[in-house]
């Protein structure tokens, strides 16, 4: 099929128009939030390209209008104001503007949201700068102790824990997560790597790949390591914003977590977390204190971070909120499920992502078993069929990520176009 006719026709897919659902924010608040009606009313407030359907969200999110207008304005703010917003006009004027007092504010915000203390917050510039200042800074290891990870962890964290043989002196020791996973071998896959590396101190677990989506027991870890005396550092690029959880309910101690992803805020803003009694177990950064200082802010040196972006978590957080984790996790895998569904039964097509509701949301991973390279799958279904994903060449997959702007109809597109290649070969 023609790639304009393939888009025209899966298009007329939608049974309700985005331009039909501009409605008022009041007839908003009374529509079923789990209705195909509500959510179109939500894709209208993403303005995304129609040149091809972005299933790769998982790369970075977009930010809804509210957000993105928002940071406009932030932006143009703080273009004016300049250093005056930064304390100098505070200074001489108690009713200034102060980004540490506004910082402060939405810190606070987020705190409430994972039901934690503000003090063991602090923003970063993205997940992958929280786990590298996690990583390199914890320092209980002595030489030749043991660190594990898991195959699954982003490929960039697994060279931060390589580097700790050189940083720390410590042996690096790669798990081999089985397939097909199991919510109860994902546990057994790190309780075995402990029991076979008696010297093991730290491991780093992924709380949902992000190859595959696969959702992954950290509670169960956590605990379980506690049990031999290990320290766990968790990845939470893709988990919060993704799906409904309770992130105090966890129990966790050191954790990464990006802004730019599902929270829907603009790039370049993550987050950290260190548990307070923990916290001097993360070395401070040689500019910002000396030995047992237990301030988070301590813990990183970012230079100068957008301001916008930062003051912008709030406007994502509050967009959020007005629709609801739940629905947003109901969303997620009911999108997943509209085009999965059509392979549960299709010996040509292997789902990556298992279909026990505790471990997935949204991001699903698929091969083709008979297609030889994941990255000439990803230029077809871009070329041919208007469909923007992520090859994972490794893997031999395709990774697949909607976003809160996808409809039904653009996973049935997807469906479409799998069955079609797979027609092929």
């Amino acid at each position: 099929m023609d790639r304009r006719d393939f888009l025209k026709t899966t298009a007329a897919l939608a049974t309700v128009s985005a331009a039909g659902s501009a409605i008022s924010a009041q007839a908003q608040g009374v529509m079923d939030k789990d209705s195909d009606a509500y959510w179109e009313t939500i894709r209208a407030e993403y303005k995304v390209t129609d040149e091809f359907n972005n299933l790769n969200a998982g790369h970075w999110g977009i930010m809804s209008e509210p957000v993105r207008e928002a940071f406009a304005k932030h932006t143009e703010f703080i273009n004016a104001y300049s250093s005056h917003f930064m304390g100098s006009g505070r200074r001489v004027d108690p009713n200034a503007r102060s980004y540490n007092v506004e910082r402060a504010e939405i810190i606070d915000m987020l705190a409430e949201k994972l039901g934690v203390n503000s003090d063991e917050l602090v923003f970063t510039r993205g997940v992958t700068e929280s786990l590298q200042l996690l990583i390199s800074g914890y320092n209980k290891l002595e030489p030749g102790d043991t660190v594990l990870f898991a195959d699954a962890a982003y490929y960039s964290m697994q060279a931060e824990m390589r580097h700790m043989t050189v940083h720390r002196g410590a042996k690096v020791v790669l798990l081999d997560i089985p397939y097909p996973v199991t919510w109860e071998n994902q546990i057994d896959v790190f309780e075995q790597g402990i029991k076979d590396n008696p010297g093991t101190k730290l491991i780093l677990v992924t709380h949902m790949a992000n190859r595959t989506g696969v959702i992954v027991p950290v509670k169960e870890i956590q605990a379980m390591a506690r049990g031999y005396g290990v320290d766990v550092i968790v990845d939470a690029a893709h988990s919060w914003g993704q799906y409904d959880m309770d992130f105090a309910d966890l129990n966790l101690d050191f954790v990464g977590f990006n802004l730019h992803k599902w929270i829907g805020a603009p790039l370049g803003v993550g987050l950290m977390y260190i548990r307070k009694s923990r916290m001097l177990d993360i070395d401070t950064k040689s500019s910002k204190g000396p030995a047992g200082n237990d301030d988070i802010n301590n813990r990183v040196q970012t230079g100068t971070m957008n301001l916008a972006a930062v003051l912008s978590v709030r406007d994502a957080l509050l967009f959020l909120a007005d629709i609801g984790i739940v629905h947003i996790d109901r969303r997620f895998k009911a999108l997943r499920h509209e085009w999965v569904k059509e392979f549960l039964d299709d010996d040509r097509v292997d789902i990556l992502t298992p279909e026990d509701d505790r471990m997935h949301a949204g991001l699903t991973s698929f091969r083709i078993k008979a297609h030889p390279n994941a990255v000439e799958l990803g230029n077809t279904l871009l070329r041919d069929y208007g469909i923007n994903s992520a090859p994972i060449g490794n893997m031999n997959a395709i990774r697949i990520s909607p976003g809160l702007y996808s409809s039904k109809a653009d996973m049935a597109a997807l469906a479409v176009a799998i069955k079609e290649i797979a027609d092929k070969l």
